[in-house]
């Protein structure tokens, strides 16, 4: 089974209404089932009405605690993953989401709904059927996966870490060429989509360096450069 065969069903529960309706709008634009609640109320009837892949809740849902209310749907449902979103940015808001009511990812505000998008689908994509190699959408690499919908690294420990749209194209181009050796000129093309007049060798440069951060910091990958041949991805 594949994204298109299932849409994902996301419960969004935020008491503001703006935020709310703006994130369920770009999550159905982005191929999602969203049903939004402004309320704590209606919660428990709409679980067992559309069956969600996964709950994202406020912390503060107006006047309610949304980690409490958390840990009780956690504890009659708990395979269903819950994603909190939060103005509070302290730990101990984090801590209790994450230990207390056994969320799986606590999100600042503001973020970015692509970021959203990605933890969604890493703590769905096993329920729905989607965790392959070859799926289309998740191409795993070394002990990554490469989200090809969502333009984000997803590590072995859990993290996503989003990428730039130059960044992206460049790492996409290496992972289809995983162990070879990729031209520079093939590299400035891929980057930039065939874009010529915007080719710039101190930004390619720029791109390169923030990709080798990030692989090192959080995969077993690094790239490989070598004169005259170009660049290479490879397992440490």
């Amino acid at each position: 089974m594949n994204m298109e065969k299932h849409k994902i069903k996301v419960l969004l529960v935020d008491d503001d209404i703006l935020l709310g309706n703006a994130i369920a709008r770009e999550l159905n634009e982005r191929g999602y089932d969203i049903t939004f609640l402004n309320s704590v109320y209606g919660v428990d009837e709409a679980i067992h009405r559309i069956s969600p892949d996964v709950l994202v809740f406020d912390v503060e849902i107006g006047k309610e605690n949304g980690i409490v209310l958390a840990y009780d749907l956690y504890a009659g449902n708990p395979s269903l993953p819950i994603l909190f979103i939060s103005s509070h940015h302290e730990e101990k808001f984090k801590e209790e989401s994450l230990l207390f009511a056994g969320a799986v990812a606590y999100l600042d505000k503001p973020f970015s709904v692509k970021l959203l998008a990605a933890h969604i689908d890493r703590f769905t994509r096993e329920k729905i059927g989607i965790a392959s190699a070859s799926n289309k959408l998740l191409q795993k690499v070394g002990n990554a996966l490469l989200d090809l919908k969502n333009k984000a690294l997803l590590t072995a420990s859990g993290n996503i870490k989003e990428l730039r749209p130059m960044e992206f194209n460049i790492l996409k181009k290496l992972v289809a060429h995983f162990a070879d050796f990729v031209s520079r000129e093939d590299i400035f093309y891929a980057a930039w989509e065939g874009q010529s007049d915007y080719y710039n060798d101190q930004s390619l440069n720029n791109y390169i360096r923030r990709l080798r951060i990030l692989l090192e910091e959080n995969t077993n990958l690094e790239i490989h450069t070598s004169r005259g041949m170009g660049y290479k991805l490879n397992e440490k």
